[in-house]
């Protein structure tokens, strides 16, 4: 999940878990199982082979970007429920796609290839994550690379169910150890479709749900109901997906590194960004196993001080932690991104300086 695109200063972990939580990737691929589930998945006799579930994901991944659809599905994260209305075609070889906030603050997203407009109403708070968007429960539930899940989870299919009046498929991808969430998928058994996914701890507790409550599928869908709506007095704000980004920077010119870090996991992007109120330097670096990912930023400490804390949000979780760097100047270090609390925890502690400089 490319999720941890944020670019705020490392200052407020609370700050940096809203704007992780409503970021935007882009429009992208498409979520989670507690142990007594898994221990009675692996006993099942009716538990089909790995590779079998693989197909099934890769055609799943297919489904998102190739099928047309228009539906409407609840998404639930922490103390927050939304419920949005998401319309999906490809016209003339474009991704078109349209996302419009049912509850809350009126909000559209459109998007046409690579070009994104946001609409909305003056003084949301989605204008200020411009470098997010475009953002929303529909990108977090599948943004995720099912197709890259690695040795460090067991998938099986496990049985039928229904889901949006449709029959449906489930498959769990289960993690090996204590460091990752584990996954349940409802995919539509016609089309391989994401109809509902969940996002469980290792204890059983549900920290994300996403799910269709009513869908139209192929030709049902009216390109008409690709076109925005508008309000009045509504502000449209664009931005593309294509935008050149800088070069990354290699992960061995960082000056700081994780010391300790959960088997299978690297590091998948790292540059240094400048705050654009006060131009520091803050390091950050992206980590994945493929499927779960968290952020890591490091930057000296603020004028105006800063505490280690802990702040959690459904499945996010943003920890700061305090280190000395160099002539033992202290430094702020912010974890951003869905593991478990301990593990984010272990992680933040254990940045260290480069070789020891």
């Amino acid at each position: 999940m490319t999720p941890h695109g944020c670019n705020p200063s490392a200052v407020a972990a609370a700050a940096l878990l809203k704007a992780f939580q409503v970021r935007v990737k882009e429009v992208a691929r498409p979520l989670a199982a507690g142990g007594l589930f898994f221990a009675a998945v692996l006993c099942c006799g009716s538990v089909r082979a790995d590779d079998d579930a693989r197909r099934w994901l890769d055609d799943m991944n297919r489904a998102f970007s190739d099928l047309s659809y228009d539906g409407i599905f609840s998404y639930y994260s922490g103390d927050d429920l939304a419920s949005l209305r998401v319309v999906h075609m490809v016209v003339d070889g474009e991704q078109r796609e349209r996302l419009v906030h049912l509850n809350g603050a009126p909000r559209e997203i459109v998007r046409r290839g690579e070009e994104v407009e946001c609409i909305v109403m003056p003084g949301d708070a989605l204008l200020e994550l411009e470098q997010s968007i475009p953002s929303g429960p529909f990108a977090r539930a599948f943004v995720r690379r099912y197709d890259q899940i690695s040795d460090h989870y067991g998938l099986v299919i496990s049985g039928e169910d229904r889901v949006a009046d449709r029959l449906a498929v489930r498959l769990a991808v289960m993690p090996r150890d204590d460091d990752r969430y584990g996954y349940h998928l409802w995919l539509d058994k016609e089309t391989r479709l994401l109809l509902r996914s969940e996002l469980l701890s290792r204890d059983g507790e549900r920290l994300e749900i996403f799910q269709f409550n009513q869908i139209r599928l192929g030709d049902q869908v009216e390109p008409d109901a690709l076109e925005p709506d508008g309000k009045n007095g509504s502000l449209v704000s664009h931005l593309t997906l294509a935008t050149k980004r800088p070069e990354p920077v290699e992960a061995e010119e960082m000056a700081w590194m994780a010391g300790w870090l959960p088997p299978g996991f690297r590091v998948a992007a790292a540059d240094i960004r400048r705050v654009p109120s006060s131009l520091r330097a803050v390091n950050t670096m992206m980590y994945t196993d493929g499927l779960a990912a968290f952020s890591l930023f490091i930057e000296d400490m603020p004028e105006s001080g800063a505490a280690a804390m802990v702040s959690r949000n459904g499945a996010t979780v943003a920890v700061t932690h305090l280190i000395p760097g160099t002539d033992n100047q202290p430094h702020l270090v912010t974890l951003v991104g869905e593991i478990p609390v301990p593990t984010a925890q272990r992680i933040a502690r254990s940045v260290v300086l480069r070789n020891g400089q």
